[in-house]
């Protein structure tokens, strides 16, 4: 039996129809799952880390001299504005104060009065001015009848002279009277000054927790808590140089500051909200609010310092401690989303496939926030479109699809 060449072999081959079952699998649609592309309301925010400070940090040192003899807060303690922290021997203030009374007594003695007048004084209801006035009343008087007896040639020239000068006298005494009145008051209100000076520092041997200034808030309902004492009782304190005492914060309300990145300059602002967390409180948030932005640019980090103020009513966060904050810097009504399951990346490239009829079309996107049930994605993509959610790996741009379910869930 003649073999055949094996070129004829390979033309016959070669010559053969195609089985039917090879035409029919390149054929076959690819079965997908779809979902729809769907619009929601996104807030956009700026991610940043910071320590916690206290609202306001504050420390006191008593104004006077003296020993300390009473310790009246420690440590930990929540005090209220006007609370006494510490107390001072008094004695020596006490006395100054008992001698300033008595000084300033004894000047208002000389003007025949028991206080000081407020306001302007007339120093025409002195007793002494009010004598030497009656006195001057009496020399008038009797120079007028002089005056009147001497145009008749009834008295002397020198008996009218002598009434003359008694008037001039008696004038003169009125004046240096009310000059006189005048010092004397002006005696008394130093020396009230003194006394005033004097009842002051027996109150600074009091050291009391300042009342806050510059808050919209009810200074009495605000608490300041003892961070540090820097004495003990028996120690001497002394007012120059200045000897510490107590470190209070001011814990109602706690300012996180945070470095942000240049990029961000433009969008955050004051008074935006921020949703704040601390590693000292896992699943807490708290709402916090922009109250100051640095207007300034660090060279070094290329960042700038923002300033989140946290309520902390209830004490639980502490200063110095370590949180993260999120700040919304606006709100995008119209926000495209589709599945996870949807995103399709390579070498860096993120893809879509879109439902065109009986056909799957490719689109690449910019992925942006990320969810668990959600991808926001940016590009250009038709009203109403429909992702391919399963089925992927088996795709090219123009495959055939078949639709096997449609997702009807709505994802949240």
């Amino acid at each position: 039996m003649k073999r055949l060449p094996l070129f004829l072999i390979a033309a016959v081959i070669g010559c053969a129809p195609k089985s039917e079952t090879a035409t029919n699998t390149e054929a076959l649609p690819v079965v997908v799952t779809v979902a729809p592309v769907e619009s929601r309301s996104l807030d956009r925010t700026v991610s940043a880390v910071g320590t916690l400070n206290g609202y306001e940090e504050v420390v006191l040192a008593p104004k006077v001299d003296g020993r300390v003899v009473a310790i009246r807060a420690d440590v930990g303690d929540v005090v209220a504005p006007g609370a006494t922290l510490l107390e001072l021997e008094a004695t020596d203030y006490e006395l100054s104060v008992v001698e300033a009374k008595q000084a300033l007594a004894a000047e208002l003695a000389k003007l025949g009065m028991t206080a000081l007048p407020a306001g302007e004084f007339d120093v025409e209801t002195v007793p002494s001015v009010k004598r030497a006035a009656v006195a001057l009343e009496e020399a008038a008087r009797k120079f007028k009848q002089k005056a009147d007896l001497f145009k008749r040639d009834a008295v002397s020239r020198d008996e009218y002279d002598v009434a003359e000068t008694e008037k001039r006298l008696a004038e003169a005494t009125k004046t240096q009277a009310a000059t006189e009145a005048k010092a004397v008051l002006a005696a008394a209100r130093l020396r009230k000054a003194t006394l005033d000076l004097a009842e002051q520092r027996l109150r600074d041997c009091r050291l009391a927790v300042p009342t806050p200034t510059g808050t919209t808030r009810d200074p009495k309902a605000m608490r300041y808590a003892v961070a540090e004492r820097m004495l003990t009782e028996g120690s001497m304190v002394r007012a120059m140089p200045t000897t510490n005492a107590f470190k209070l914060v001011l814990a109602h309300s706690l300012k996180l500051r945070v470095m942000v990145p240049e990029r961000y300059s433009a969008e955050v602002k004051v008074g935006q909200p921020a949703d704040v967390k601390a590693d000292a409180m896992p699943g807490k948030t708290y709402t916090g609010r922009i109250v100051r932005v640095n207007p300034s640019i660090d060279t070094l980090t290329r960042s700038f310092q923002v300033e989140i103020e946290v309520p902390n009513a209830d004490g639980t966060l502490k200063t110095g401690g370590f949180a993260k904050a999120e700040i919304r810097t606006r709100t995008d009504a119209d926000v495209r989303t589709v599945p996870p399951e949807s995103i399709v990346s390579f070498a860096g490239v993120s893809k879509i496939f879109l439902v065109d009829g009986a056909k799957a079309k490719a689109a690449e996107v910019q992925v942006g926030t990320r969810e668990k049930t959600w991808v926001e994605i940016r590009g250009d993509l038709p009203a109403n479109a429909q992702v391919v959610t399963s089925g992927q790996s088996q795709l090219v741009d123009g495959s055939l699809i078949q639709i096997r379910e449609i997702a009807t869930d709505k994802r949240r």
